[in-house]
């Protein structure tokens, strides 16, 4: 709502001056807007309450009224000035009425009415009374009848009227227009002076904007609260600012960018003179760079594939923990796709708008740990980056931190991580401050945490503080049925571009009956890392049938085609005749790949598997 520039006067007294200021307010409406309280404040409560309602700049009472309201108000009052010419005027007239006056004022006249009463032939009593109380005792102590006239202040005329007794009030309509002037003047100069505090206040306290002032005779630095907040500013650091703004970078120039505290600023500086001292006044404002906003595309370069049951179920849990703050802990053997259910989990939370930051804890040197997580301030240790580093943490504010084989930090590393968790901040080596930090953690292990907890290897604090919620990612050999979708994803996403969707579909289709018999201790990263060593043969030899991709797995990766129970191949001699039997159960029964499988012709495997035949058919008749 606007509000008018006008001087706000409030005005408190009884009826009869109340009159008589009104009276004289004409001509003041183009300086003044003025409120009249008629009535004597009994109690601070009771002025406030107006003053809060009004608002004024200033207030105007009288006698008692007005020493009691400058007691109670913080705001400026004024007590409407009696002069010995207004106390005659009023004399004169109440004689005309009657010749014995009785005079009843706040302030002592006894020295004017002894006067009077020597040299004129008016019979004139003064009492002086210090509070309205008191004003109303000598009042009915008077025991004036309606013969009597009274001459005071308008609470003492107020009394006479009720009363029926002539009264005359002390004030002049010269007085009133003398004492509202004085109060636009006085309004005038506080609202300045309100004014003039309120930019200073916001300059000084309230202001972004980090200010520093230089005297340039004193080489003093003086600085707003942003300043000190922003630029850690204290007894320590004092003199290094002061260096930094009197350095080569700051001389000769208003405008400029500059780095402080860890951050990069655009400053302007002006230069004024008081009082004789030069001072060169610097504002600063946070340096933004000017990136084009790109729509987000949430987009894994390798999505998720599943059918299992197992695989839906976690997904489902997977989602529900996105929409949770709290920090989430991924456990799961090498390979099975931490980061991507992680990366899923930063996609579908609140924290999506930040970036994803992850950490190879595993190959974190603890000596370069603290600088890559919390960042440094140029100069902070010998060899650091000009101008300092952005930490890690800082990156990823508002969004992620995934701290992939967190099992794998040091005791003193996980100390300053959970300082971290603990206190929502950090400070960056060589810095004073304090930085307050917003994001979601989620760390992924392969390690038992538990266990390195029991056996003093992994805080037990930290531990508790990452398990908040905890995902257990299936191996590839508990989701089985997913195994055949997973080839043909793997098989399109490392195609290079080289082979038909139906040459794709007739790969995968051969590799399907031996990569579900596999075990995959390495998982998913293992079976990509198969396509992909087979691709590269293919991608020159698109022309490829299924005894050649046996021949091809035989070399490229052998490691398929050796049974857990059975050491190798050589154990043919042995017992060739279990071989053969778990060579027919892995390849369901297929000859051609089971023959391969054993390096025989399939002309042998069908002499061995008769032979088993014949000796399981010998057994029973001998049973």
């Amino acid at each position: 709502m606007y509000q008018t520039s006008k001087v706000r006067i409030l005005i408190f007294g009884h009826k009869e001056f109340s009159q008589l200021l009104s009276s004289v307010l004409t001509g003041m409406e183009e300086h003044a807007e003025c409120r009249i309280i008629d009535a004597i404040v009994g109690t601070i409560d009771e002025a406030n309450k107006h003053v809060s309602l009004f608002s004024p700049d200033v207030v105007i009472s009288a006698g008692s009224n007005a020493a009691y309201l400058k007691t109670a108000l913080n705001v400026p009052v004024l007590s409407i000035p009696v002069t010995e010419s207004d106390i005659i005027c009023a004399i004169l007239k109440a004689s005309t009425v009657n010749k014995d006056v009785h005079v009843i004022t706040f302030d002592d006249y006894s020295s004017l009415v002894e006067l009077l009463n020597q040299n004129t032939s008016i019979n004139i009593k003064h009492s002086k009374y210090e509070t309205a109380q008191e004003a109303k005792q000598i009042y009915q102590l008077s025991k004036l009848s309606p013969n009597n006239v009274v001459v005071g202040a308008s609470l003492v005329c107020g009394l006479a009227s009720q009363n029926n007794i002539k009264s005359f009030l002390i004030y002049s309509k010269e007085s009133c227009k003398a004492i509202l002037k004085e109060a636009i003047e006085i309004g005038s100069k506080q609202k300045e002076q309100v004014h003039s505090k309120a930019i200073h206040r916001w300059l000084n306290e309230d202001s972004k904007t980090p200010i520093l002032v230089v005297d340039n005779y004193t080489n003093m630095l003086t600085s707003n609260a942003a300043a000190k907040d922003e630029f850690s500013i204290d007894s320590a650091n004092k003199q290094q600012i002061l260096d930094l703004l009197q350095s080569s970078q700051f001389l000769d120039v208003s405008d400029g960018k500059c780095r402080l505290n860890q951050a990069d600023w655009w400053f302007h500086k002006d230069t004024i003179e008081m009082a004789n001292h030069k001072f060169d006044i610097y504002q600063f404002y946070a340096h933004t760079p000017n990136i084009p906003s790109i729509p987000k595309q949430f987009k894994p370069t390798q999505p998720l594939v599943y059918q299992s049951k197992i695989m839906s179920n976690l997904i489902e849990r997977t989602d529900l923990y996105a929409h949770s703050p709290s920090h989430v802990l991924i456990i799961g053997e090498s390979g099975t796709g931490k980061e991507m259910i992680a990366k899923r989990i930063h996609q579908k939370s609140q924290f999506s708008d930040g970036q994803f930051v992850a950490i190879n804890c595993a190959a974190m040197p603890s000596e370069l740990f603290e600088g890559e997580l919390f960042g440094y301030v140029e100069g902070s240790f010998t060899g650091s980056k000009r101008g300092g580093k952005h930490g890690l943490l800082y990156e990823a504010e508002n969004g992620v931190l995934f701290l992939d084989e967190v099992g794998e930090l040091s005791l003193p590393q996980q100390a300053k991580l959970l300082r971290v968790i603990q206190e929502k901040s950090y400070r960056p080596i060589g810095s004073h401050k304090e930085f307050k930090v917003n994001l979601k953690i989620i760390a992924a292990t392969n390690r038992p945490l538990a266990e390195q907890v029991k056996n003093g290897l992994f805080r037990d604090d930290l531990y508790y503080r990452l398990n908040v919620l905890s995902i257990n990612v299936p191996s590839l050999k508990e989701r089985k049925e997913d195994i055949a979708n997973i080839t043909k994803s793997k098989l399109s996403a490392l195609n290079f571009g080289k082979l038909t969707i139906e040459t794709l579909d007739s790969i995968a289709f051969h590799l399907s009956s031996i990569f579900e018999v596999y075990d995959w201790p390495g998982n998913v990263r293992e079976l990509e890392n198969i396509v992909e060593r087979l691709l590269v043969y293919c991608s020159v030899h698109p022309k490829i049938d299924s005894k050649k991709i046996i021949q091809l797995l035989h070399e490229l990766a052998p490691e398929l085609f050796v049974n857990p129970e059975i050491e190798n191949k050589g154990a043919l001699a042995k017992n060739e005749h279990q071989l053969v039997i778990q060579a027919m159960d892995k390849f369901n029964g297929n000859k051609e790949l089971v023959a391969q499988f054993l390096g025989i012709s399939q002309t042998t495997l069908w002499r061995r598997l008769k032979l088993i035949h014949d000796n399981k058919k010998r057994g029973q008749q001998n049973a």
